[in-house]
């Protein structure tokens, strides 16, 4: 499977000073922002556990970075909604970014990636990609942080619009993670497992 690192390139090319300054879009006494949605408030959820302290990347020297550790991931998918939720180690914080990655159950392709980012002063937003078509777009969807867990609830109307409803529908998936850190290095966690 394609690494899903290029969700951060925006900040890839920061300098590491700062990184350093980033604060969160939520308040000082929360780390709460965006609009986070419950996915067991949709429907059914399907769950997959992930161990904390496997992420990957990890430079000789450089901390972990835990808000991009996933160690639990939730999904849900009702009425024409699909809810994901991601659980990291620790509250999350800039910069980084949550990807689903979805493939049909009887082939290989095309690789769908619905993704949130988290940059400092900006509620967190989500992007579509849709296999090797025009790159990752940026699409309705309600987003939110509350404290270690990420949301995106996304109705199937982008899927439908870009012929993906056969993957809306039934998918295998991947859920990844990806940070930068203040040395530069990447640091990228997945679940259920790496490939």
């Amino acid at each position: 499977m394609p690494r899903a690192i290029a969700i951060l390139a925006s900040c890839l090319a920061l300098p590491a000073a700062a990184l350093t300054v980033a604060g969160c879009a939520g308040s000082a006494k929360s780390n709460s922002f965006g609009t986070f949605t419950d996915c067991s408030k949709i429907g059914p959820v399907a769950n997959a556990p992930d161990p904390d302290g496997d992420q990957r990347g990890v430079l000789a020297g450089s901390k972990p970075q835990p808000q991009g550790d996933l160690v639990d991931l939730k999904i849900a998918r009702r009425n024409g909604k699909l809810c994901v939720q991601f659980w990291a180690a620790e509250p999350i914080k800039p910069y980084v970014a949550y990807v689903l990655a979805m493939r049909p159950q009887d082939a290989e392709t095309p690789l769908v990636q619905l993704e949130a980012t988290v940059f400092p002063g900006e509620d967190p937003h989500a992007l579509l990609h849709a296999g090797g078509r025009d790159g990752f777009r940026t699409v309705s969807a309600t987003v939110g942080v509350r404290d270690n867990q990420l949301s995106i609830l996304v109705d199937r109307k982008p899927f439908d619009a870009q012929g993906l409803a056969k993957v809306f529908d039934a998918f295998r998936f991947q859920a990844r993670s990806a940070v930068v850190t203040a040395d530069d290095g990447r640091l990228t966690d997945c679940l259920p497992a790496c490939n």
